[in-house]
């Protein structure tokens, strides 16, 4: 027996127990349906009948609170006893009409009409009554625009007119976008002229709506006019009346109609999308009426909407107003052309100004997002929040900010606000690990631990709050259950289907860093596919993870799949592109910076591990296809490019022969250079210094004459230190010749500068005059001129590996006139590099000498 069941009665069955509803007083009834159709009285009003509204009527968005219409052609007695309907044929005149509107009525009715305006869905609406008019006021996300509407009554007509428009992250003149949200709220009650809507008989269109529906013949409005349009507290009023004087128009009205009658074929054009047009309209209106601010406005807007033109509209905001008074569009425009406390200042004024809340909150985000100091920033989106203290963007610039500024406690309560505020567990799942990565990327991480599992609560099965959870732990020091969590993620991510390539990477890095298990760390990168996102650093730390293991096959292989990769994605690009960033989700995704630092590390681990200097090369070589002006590549190629250049051959040994000349490895050759200049006729003659002994008299030996000499040539040598010869009498020897009494060779040669090609005369060969010169020049790197000598050499030789690395060593290290001479000889080198790799099938050495000969040309 249940307790508390009295003995001899039944128990009573289990159902839904009462509603508390229906325990009240009245019970549950459902309240009356309103009646549907308005309700009339008859009048008797000095001695005339009339037909009035015996309640208010709602009529959509309108409420028609009085309406009187006098039945004309009626005598007394009159039997009353039918009421209306013994009345309802008869056709009246309308004596008076009372309409009212509550601005929030009117929002919600105007805003599904607004859907995809500014954005996705229906935007927040505020329609609220100022003097002589309204303002409206829009707003989706991060773009808001805001506008005053003047109101203008004629006859029984209703003029619209907006003006002062104003917004941020628009794309369109808010002007414009003023004009054509008028427009979708009117539909077809309006028409545009001149830049109003225009709303004919609306007298008309009331009457013929509420009578019929009454079951009573709709009255004539011949005569009656609105006498009066009242914006009150939260309200709007129009009154007409049979033969009421017009009402007299404010001054904002009558500004707004002559604003008209100027710009208002501008406006339509604007409105229409045809702005270089309208803009020719509103300096002809400006040329009428000069200076005048609105125009001067409405003009700047268009020509910070189109772009490249802040410089001109600002001029045209100048002449009319200071431009930190200009409000949101001075902001722009000192923005635009680079003033930023200009720009900051002019935001600042036009947030204080604006009575729209998340209008003033957006123009304080972008004040803040100028502000150099954190301080600053902090103070100007408090003010912010404190205008809209619901604006999404606004509170998470917030928390940023105090993170910055280390205020955990605010931040904190922000990400509560934002976790409150969200609608649904996905939303409240997405802002709780939002704040959480904010709170991690900042080093704190107690508190992102707390917040990634506040997030798990609405997602329990999230990889991705998993992984973060994780990240948490590692940071503050657990990093086996961190590992342990990193796991649990990649099997959700398996379950789920969602790419696990960023997860096998972490947990990769903590197998190597935590448990220092290398061989299952490599197992965990190669399971990351080619085509991921996170498949370039992947094969990085496969490559390097195997050189620590000792596999050096499997790093070589590993770095050679990055580097095709990677040439790969560059393939078909043109040289000036391969810098260009990347879409997310690309091989390059990453950056052209974070990709050249990965190949660079790769030239490293082939050249220490397996000293691979043409592998290095060419990762190099990509490196520097993406970041062609980096240093420290640049060095590391020119570096690499000289080891692997062919070596020195030794000179050939002279023939035997009773009176062999002393050979280019026992002479002492001396290479002075006179001027820090190339020249390619010497402006001095060559001297050649005195032998250490005297040589006895010989014979006259026959020489062969270059054609510039014109005299016989002294058999000895009769020039002395201080004695200069001339350029043209210098003897070039015949190798041919096997006299065996030869002019002698001196021990040393001076040279004037660009006469390095007459030290052959005398027996010492290029290759040897290059290792001359390299010593001199890395003796004294400043040398312009010895540099430029070396160069020669090496041009004759044919070394253009070592004449790009000299000459680029010069381009970076000269002053501007070295870098003026070394920059034709270095496009030079690099066309014939270009060249000769195309000839020899090499394709993407080609790529990188045209890519660096395209980066100088531009």
């Amino acid at each position: 027996m249940a307790a508390g069941q009295r003995r001899g009665r039944p128990a009573r069955a289990l159902g839904l127990s009462p509603s508390l509803r229906a325990l009240a007083p009245g019970g549950g009834a459902s309240p009356r349906p309103p009646d549907d159709r308005p309700v009339l009285r008859l009048a008797v009003s000095k001695g005339a009948l009339a037909i009035e509204l015996g309640e208010p009527f709602a009529l959509g968005p309108l409420r028609v609170t009085e309406l009187v219409v006098r039945l004309a052609g009626i005598r007394f007695p009159v039997d009353l006893s039918g009421g209306v309907a013994r009345f309802r044929h008869r056709r009246g005149q309308l004596v008076r009409l009372v309409v009212e509107a509550h601005g929030t009525e009117l929002a919600g009715w105007a805003a599904p009409r607004l859907r995809g305006f500014l954005g996705d869905g229906a935007p927040q609406l505020i329609i609220a009554p100022i003097e002589d008019g309204a303002l409206v006021a829009l707003r989706s996300g991060e773009t808001a625009l805001a506008f005053d509407v003047a109101v203008a009554p004629a006859e029984r007509a209703l003029r619209l007119l907006p003006e002062r428009a104003r917004g941020v992250g628009l794309a369109a003149p808010p002007h414009a976008l003023a004009l054509q949200a008028l427009s979708l709220m009117a539909g077809a009650h309006g028409r545009i002229v001149e830049g109003a809507i225009v709303v004919d008989a609306a007298v008309e269109r009331i009457v013929r709506l509420l009578l019929p529906a009454a079951g009573a013949r709709a009255p004539a409005v011949a005569g009656v006019q609105w006498s009066a349009v009242v914006a009150e507290a939260g309200r709007f009023r129009a009154e007409g009346a049979l033969g009421a004087a017009p009402p007299a128009l404010g001054d904002r009205a009558l500004r707004a109609l002559e604003t008209a009658e100027l710009a208002g074929a501008a406006d339509e054009l604007a409105l229409a999308g045809g702005l270089d047009d309208a803009r020719r309209i509103y300096l002809a209106a400006l040329e009428r009426a000069p200076r005048h601010p609105e125009i001067s406005s409405r003009l700047a807007w268009i020509d910070l909407v189109i772009g490249e033109r802040a410089e001109g509209a600002l001029s045209t905001v100048v002449d009319a107003m200071p431009a930190v008074d200009a409000g949101l569009l001075g902001g722009a425009l000192l923005e635009a052309v680079g003033d930023r406390d200009g720009a900051f200042s002019a935001l600042a004024r036009a947030a204080h100004a604006e009575p729209y809340g998340p209008l003033a909150a957006l123009a304080w985000l972008r004040a803040a997002r100028l502000a150099d100091s954190l301080d600053v920033r902090l103070d100007a989106l408090n003010l912010g929040v404190a205008r809209a203290p619901g604006l999404e963007a606004l509170r998470w610039a917030r928390l940023e900010a105090r993170l910055d500024v280390a205020d955990v406690r605010g931040a904190l309560a922000d990400a509560e606000h934002l976790e409150a505020s969200a609608r649904g567990a996905e939303a409240r799942h997405a802002a709780s690990r939002r704040a959480a990565e904010a709170f991690l990327a900042r080093g704190h991480a107690a508190d992102a631990r707390v917040l990634f599992e506040r997030a798990l609560r609405y997602a329990p099965e999230s990889p991705d709050v998993v992984a973060g959870l994780s990240r948490s732990l590692r940071s503050a020091g657990e990093g086996r259950r961190a590992l342990d969590l990193l796991a649990r993620a990649r099997a959700l991510a398996s379950r789920s289907g969602a790419p696990a390539g960023a997860l096998d990477l972490e947990l990769a890095r903590g197998l190597a860093e935590i448990v220092g298990d290398l061989p299952a760390a490599v197992a965990r990168v190669r399971a990351v596919p080619p085509g991921a996102p996170e498949a370039l650093e992947a094969r990085l730390l496969e490559g390097r993870w195997c050189a620590e293991l000792g596999d050096l096959g499997g790093a070589s292989v590993a770095l050679g799949r990055l580097r095709d990769a990677v040439e790969l994605e560059l393939q078909g690009r043109p040289a000036g592109d391969a810098g260009a960033a990347r879409a997310a989700g690309a091989p390059l995704g990453g950056g052209p910076a974070a990709v050249a630092a990965m190949l660079a590390e790769a030239a490293e681990i082939e050249e220490r591990s397996r000293g691979d200097l043409l592998a290095a090369q060419r990762h190099l070589g990509l490196a520097l296809r993406l970041r062609p002006r980096d240093p420290a590549i640049s060095a590391a190629f020119r570096r690499v490019s000289g080891e692997l250049a062919p070596p020195i051959a030794p000179p050939p040994a002279a023939p035997s022969s009773p009176a062999q000349r002393p050979r280019a490895t026992e002479q002492r050759i001396e290479v002075h250079v006179a001027a820090p200049r190339r020249r390619t006729v010497p402006p001095e003659p060559v001297v050649i210094a005195a032998a250490p002994a005297p040589l006895p008299p010989a014979t006259p030996v026959p020489v062969a004459r270059t054609p510039a000499v014109a005299a016989p040539i002294a058999p000895t040598v009769a020039a002395q230190p201080g004695d200069p010869g001339l350029l043209d009498e210098m003897p070039t020897l015949d190798g041919s010749d096997t006299s065996t009494e030869m002019a002698p060779v001196p021990n040393s040669v001076t040279l004037a500068e660009g006469q390095a090609p007459l030290a052959r005369a005398f027996g010492v060969d290029d290759e040897h005059l290059a290792e001359r010169l390299a010593d001199r020049l890395r003796a004294d790197p400043t040398d312009q001129g010895v540099a430029m000598a070396l160069a020669d050499v090496l041009e004759r030789l044919g070394r253009d590996l070592d004449l790009l690395a000299l000459l680029s060593a010069r381009l970076e290290e000269g002053d501007e006139p070295a870098r003026q001479e070394v920059a034709p000889r270095r496009r030079d080198v690099l066309v014939r590099l270009a060249r000769r790799a195309r000839a020899e099938g090499r394709a993407s050495e080609a790529e990188l000498y045209e890519m660096l000969l395209h980066s100088e040309l531009t």
